[in-house]
This record gives structure tokens, C-alpha cells and sequence, in this order.
């Protein structure tokens, strides 16, 4: 005698149970029951059937559909009811997704449309309106892109599975809407750079795997605003280095992988073996590709003295940054400052603390961006005073009316006042 809540499945124009857990679905080659049939459950299981299309008589109440493996070829809108909570179509042929299919589904908490590598192109508002999704499954699909608005509105979003795809590339803002997010997998694509902004909008992120891509390239600032960040994934790319240490953004990192990319360990190699000594991280080896005389050492087992024929330049920029950090440690030395007012982002003037400025920075950051070169290598001299300024030349506090008392300025002056008093002297004697 089945459970009341069995699945049910279409058979001869009529709904009957069928097996759950062994997963094995519907007899092949049963009609679907028509839309009018009474609907006693609310999960039909109808997977590994042969379908080429979504049944057409699926109870409008049905809450929890099972699609996969299957060999459905297209969605289309209304197919689906607006109760529908978990929808599974992964491992079919699905080549298109008509605008609007899921719209209606308010409802709708788990999406997986994974191992459809038929589906190429995905329209921008393909999943609007899914304002309760929470996982959302595009794994080994051949997807080269992805719509700039495609995950506009998913809010309450915490799973995306984006792996195994042919993504080529991932812009600004791609997931800026994704504030719940907490795990992102894009592993196994071929992205090629992570630029600055690609992954802004994202506070609650906790997981991100970015290994087996083709990555040369990553913004110093790509990380920054990950502060929940605790697994990073690196591994086998194409990452010779990571300048302006992108890793300082990442303080709650605990686990990261960076093996099997051909790392120099060289002067680019300092940043990230600073920041290796200044943190406690679980991380695999990070094995030096070159030079020659370095190859199989590993990077974190570096000595300073390694770096000692490094420019300047170099050390300079093993300080973490952070959003809207200043400088302002390093030039309040240089200024004189005391401390209260140092400059922010090379700009003097702007006081820290006071109102419209930007806020202060913690003691151990050092901000590089927007400053020019000759700023990285320390401490320059001051520049020449201004032409209108009359005051001694080394002296900067002279601002630009003149400095000096009328009466030293008119010193010069005396002795060309004595010259007729000697042409008269000189005769007599």
C-alpha cells in the first residue's frame, strides 16, 4: 500500500504512485495524464523517462518536480505552476528558454538546469522576478557569457554554480545584486583576468572557487569588500604573481590554493611572501616555476635576504589596502603632520575627520593607487618654492607675500648711499 504522500507519476491517463528513493521514475513511453487529473501528491518524479518535452499534465499544485535526465530540448512559458518550490532539469538537451518561463514563479527556491551542454545563451532577463531563489545551478552547460543584468533581483540567492561552463571572461558588476550570497563556484572555466570590480556586492560570500581557469591576471583590488571570505581556490591557472597583494582584502581567509601555477620567485614574488608572514593561513605549497636555481622551493619558505637586490618599489607595496584607505601614515612623516590631519590619497588638504573627507586609515595600510611613481621609492625633497615667493629659497613656510621686514629688505640698499661721501674723501687724502 503506498504512502499517501508517494510520488506520483503519469500512467495511462492517470496518476500512480511510484518509486522515490530508488529514483527510478516512470515507465518510458506512458502518456502524460491529462491537465485535468486530480493532483494527491505534491512531488511527480518524472526523471530518466526519454521525455523530449515538459509533460503537459503536471498537477498545478505540484510543489517539487524531478526532470533530469531526460531529453527536453526547450522551456517554454507556462509550463510550469506558480507552487512550484524545487525544479530539476539538469541532464537534458535544453538548447532554449523562453522568455518569461520562469516569471511566475514566485514560489521557486531551487533551480538546476546544470549538465545541459546544448544551452549557449542565456537572455538577460531570463530569471527576473525569482525573488525567493536561493540555488540556482548552471553548472557544464557551454555558456562563453553572461548577460550583465542576468542575476538582477536575486536577493535572496546563496548558491550559484557556474563551473564547467566556456566563460571567457566575468565584468564588473556581474553579481552586485547578490548580497546573500555565500557560495560561488566558477571553477573550470577559462577566464583569463579578474578586474576590479567583478565581485563588488558580495558582503556574505564565504566560498570562492576560481581553480582550473586560465587566469594571468588579478586586479590588486579584485578581493576587496570579501570580508566573510574564509575559502579561496587559485589553483592550476597561469598565475605568475599577484602585485599590489589582492589578498590583503581577505581577513577572515582561512583555507587557500595556490598550487600548480607557474610562480616567479623573483622580485614580483615579494608581496605575497609578505603577506604569507604576516597571516596564519591553511594553504598548499606555492612551488617557485622559475628562476632556474629557485624551481621546487617554496615561495612562503623564502628569506628576506632573497629580496635584497629588489628596487624599492617592491617593498613599498606589500602593505594591504582596503576601500577608501589613504596613505596617511606614510606622508603625515613626510608633511610633519601630528598625527591629526595627514593627507588622503595624495591629496593635502583633505583633513582626516572632517566633513565630506575620507575616512582614516589603520596605521598598517599603505595606499598605492593614484599616486604617482616617484611617491613608491620614499620620502622625496621638497619642491622649489613658488616664482611670487620672496622669502629664502629653502625655506617652505614662507607663504607667498613677502616674508622678509622692510627694513632688511632695504639693507642691500646702504652701501650705494656712501659712494659720494668717499669720491669727496678720496682727493684730500
Amino acid at each position: 500500500m503506498p504512502r499517501a504522500d508517494a510520488p506520483l507519476c503519469p500512467q495511462a491517463g492517470a496518476w500512480r504512485p511510484c518509486c522515490w528513493r530508488r529514483w527510478r521514475g516512470c515507465p518510458a513511453g506512458r502518456p502524460p495524464a491529462p491537465r485535468s487529473a486530480p493532483a494527491t501528491s505534491r512531488r511527480p518524479p518524472c526523471q530518466a523517462n526519454n521525455f523530449s518535452s515538459v509533460p503537459a499534465g503536471l498537477p498545478p499544485g505540484a510543489r517539487r518536480l524531478f526532470l533530469q535526465n531526460n531529453v527536453i530540448g526547450a522551456l517554454r512559458a507556462g509550463t510550469f505552476g506558480p507552487s512550484t518550490v524545487t525544479l530539476w532539469l539538469y541532464s537534458n538537451n535544453i538548447s532554449s528558454i523562453q522568455p518569461g518561463t520562469f516569471r511566475h514563479l514566485p514560489a521557486l527556491e531551487e533551480l538546476d538546469l546544470g549538465d545541459n551542454p546544448h544551452l549557449r545563451v542565456l537572455a538577460p532577463d531570463t530569471f527576473h522576478g525569482l525573488r525567493r531563489l536561493q540555488a540556482l545551478h548552471l553548472y557544464r552547460c557551454q555558456l562563453a557569457s553572461l548577460p550583465s543584468a542576468i542575476f538582477r533581483g536575486l536577493h535572496s540567492l546563496q548558491y550559484l554554480y557556474l563551473q564547467e561552463n566556456g566563460l571567457l571572461y566575468l565584468q564588473d558588476d556581474l553579481f552586485a545584486d547578490l548580497a546573500n550570497l555565500s557560495h560561488l563556484f566558477l571553477h573550470g572555466n577559462r577566464v583569463r583576468a579578474l578586474s576590479e570590480g567583478v565581485f563588488r556586492g558580495l558582503p556574505s560570500l564565504d566560498r570562492l572557487l576560481l581553480h582550473a581557469n586560465r587566469l594571468v591576471a588579478i586586479h590588486r583590488r579584485a578581493f576587496r569588500g570579501l570580508a566573510r571570505l574564509t575559502i579561496l581556490y587559485l589553483f592550476n591557472n597561469s598565475l605568475a604573481a599577484l602585485p599590489g597583494d589582492p589578498l590583503a582584502a581577505l581577513p577572515a581567509l582561512q583555507f587557500l590554493r595556490l598550487n600548480a601555477n607557474p610562480w616567479a620567485c623573483d622580485c614580483r614574488a615579494r608581496p605575497l611572501w609578505a603577506w604569507f608572514r604576516r597571516t596564519r593561513v591553511s594553504s598548499s605549497a606555492v612551488p617557485c616555476a622559475s628562476p632556474p636555481h629557485r624551481r621546487g622551493t617554496d615561495l612562503r619558505h623564502l628569506r628576506a635576504r632573497d629580496f635584497d637586490a629588489c628596487p624599492e618599489e617592491e617593498e613599498e607595496e606589500e602593505g594591504g589596502e582596503g576601500e577608501g584607505e589613504g596613505d596617511g601614515g606614510r606622508r603625515r612623516g613626510e608633511e610633519g603632520g601630528d598625527g591629526g590631519g595627514g593627507a588622503v590619497m595624495g591629496t593635502p588638504g583633505r583633513a582626516l575627520g572632517r566633513p565630506g573627507t575620507l575616512p582614516a586609515a589603520p596605521p598598517s595600510a599603505f595606499y598605492r593607487d593614484g599616486l604617482p611613481p616617484h611617491d613608491l621609492r620614499g620620502p622625496q625633497p621638497r619642491p622649489p618654492p613658488s616664482r611670487d615667493s620672496r622669502g629664502p629659497p629653502g625655506d617652505a613656510r614662507c607663504p607667498r607675500p613677502p616674508c622678509a621686514p622692510a627694513a632688511a629688505a632695504a639693507a642691500p640698499r646702504r652701501p650705494r648711499a656712501l659712494l659720494p661721501l668717499l669720491a669727496l674723501l678720496l682727493p684730500r687724502l
